[in-house]
């Protein structure tokens, strides 16, 4: 049963005698809290700096019809409680220009799961977790270990890792579920005696409920946000290997596994639109139509894969590499996101310029679906492929509509929603696309999610052990 109280300057809610959120005037629900804020990008990995210039705890509370107010110093923040199966949902409405700071009880020797992809460990007691997404990985640390004797490389820090898909949503071991409606940078921090969550923004929502097991939340997860992941039935039939080289390379290879009594259903080949090969190595080429060279006879070469009974993977990002031929036409058509003096905003990986494909631009988002991969991929037989990026747009750079503050954590799952409609509207049932980066609401689109790339190596922040929390912690 799901009571509120709000008596003397407190305000309490409950839910079947477990404590979800509290209010007083030694520690208010909410603070408003002003600041100026600054990003440095590196490769889609993004340093803050951030000047706190006002902070207003909301130490005043009232009831005002159906709503709750915070407030004191003459600001305000109204919260409207609506109940949901096992609690409730608090509705914010707070003031445009500030972050909002919020604190809920913690429970003594509670475990706290989620936050999306954490790499570091599963159980985030003790640390606090940013809301933003970005490249895992960090040059910086490959310089490290290359550098340095693996008895003096020191490993990272969960709070220093960054994440492809960070979501501000978090489940308990005592049955609490915690989710923030908001797209806003932010973090959570889970202390001894309370817990703290952060935003750019007022989120729209603050949903808490109580569930008597991981089963029962993540149902409750499931009714919230639409999960349509799906593998198509051909994917139980073997592996997926990884194999490129071109048409008689990869032919090759697979023929020789399937001889050798392999059990293969599929092969991906990256470098299926070309080899960009830079001093980090053999890249791929992003142009993202078949590469006549390397693959000459590319629906050839897939109808004697699909003779055998192995389907062809193919591999696609929102980026086409500077002055490819689809970049020129794009740049052209005005396709490609820019800087505040119009020219094209380039983004850099590893040693290469690229031009970003514009999410919110429809005409460029008919030309993604229609071109690049109804026609350069789907036609072709190609029956996946990975869904590349996502995560790195710059907060600075001018859209066709809407703020890249407010869209960056949402752009991954834009580009994922652009993939899914693709093959919906094509038709093909049996094609699927996996993605590196995400936010919540991914679960709708995209049927699969790779932890990244990880290090060869057994070093717990970047090494292949960190695939196993990032599994763990993925609250989906």
């Amino acid at each position: 049963m799901l009571q509120s109280q709000v008596r003397a300057g407190s305000w309490t809610l409950e839910q079947d005698g477990t404590a979800l959120a509290c209010h007083t005037l030694a520690r208010p629900f909410v603070t408003a809290v002003k600041r100026e804020k600054s990003y440095r990008e590196n490769r889609g990995t993004y340093k803050e700096t951030v000047t706190e210039t006002a902070r207003i705890p909301l130490t005043k509370v009232k009831r005002e019809g159906e709503r709750i107010v915070f407030s004191d110093q003459g600001h305000a923040l109204r919260l409207r409680p609506e109940a949901r199966p096992r609690g409730v949902e608090l509705f914010l409405e707070g003031e445009e220009g500030w972050a909002y700071e919020f604190s809920l009880p913690a429970m003594e020797g509670e475990a706290v799961f989620g936050g999306g992809e954490q790499y570091r460990q599963t159980n985030l007691r003790g640390l606090r977790v940013k809301n933003f997404v970005s490249e895992h990985m960090k040059a910086v640390t490959l310089l490290e270990k290359a550098l340095l004797p693996r008895v003096l490389y020191r490993e990272k820090k969960a709070e220093s890792i960054g994440s492809y898909a960070p979501m501000p949503v978090f489940v308990t071991d005592r049955g609490r579920l915690i989710r923030f409606d908001t797209a806003s940078d932010g973090w959570a921090e889970f202390g001894k005696e309370e817990y703290r969550f952060q935003y750019d923004a007022c989120p729209a929502s603050l949903i808490l409920q109580k569930g008597g097991s991981f089963q029962e939340l993540s149902a409750l997860l499931s009714v919230q946000i639409p999960n349509r992941q799906y593998i198509p039935d051909w994917c139980m039939d073997g592996m997926i290997v990884a194999a490129q080289g071109g048409t008689e390379e990869v032919l090759r290879k697979v023929f020789s596994l399937l001889d050798a009594g392999a059990e293969i259903c599929g092969v991906w080949s990256q470098d299926w639109s070309g080899c960009n090969r830079t001093i980090a190595g053999y890249q791929v080429w992003w142009n993202w139509e078949a590469n006549e060279e390397l693959y000459p006879d590319i629906r050839g070469m897939i109808r004697k894969l699909n003779e055998r009974g192995v389907k062809f993977l193919a591999y696609i990002n929102p980026y086409l590499v500077r002055d490819s031929r689809l970049y020129t036409y794009c740049k052209e058509k005005g396709f490609l996101i820019t800087r505040r003096d119009g020219s094209v905003y380039h983004i850099k990986s590893t040693t290469f310029d690229a031009g970003m494909l514009d999410l919110t631009n429809p005409e460029a988002v008919t030309y993604i679906k229609d071109v690049l991969i109804k026609q350069n991929m789907l036609e072709l037989g190609v029956s996946g492929w990975m869904a590349d990026f996502g995560e790195y747009l710059p907060i600075d750079c001018v859209l066709h509509d809407g703020d890249p503050a407010t869209l960056h954590n949402l752009w991954p799952v834009l580009w994922a929603r652009i993939n899914r409609e693709a093959i919906e509207e094509y038709g093909n049932k049996e094609a699927f696309f996996f993605s590196r980066s995400g936010y919540v609401g991914i679960q709708s689109y995209a049927p699969i999610l790779w932890n990244g790339d990880q290090h060869t190596d057994t070093t717990r922040d970047y090494g292949m052990p960190c695939v196993m929390p990032a599994s763990f912690t993925d609250v989906r």
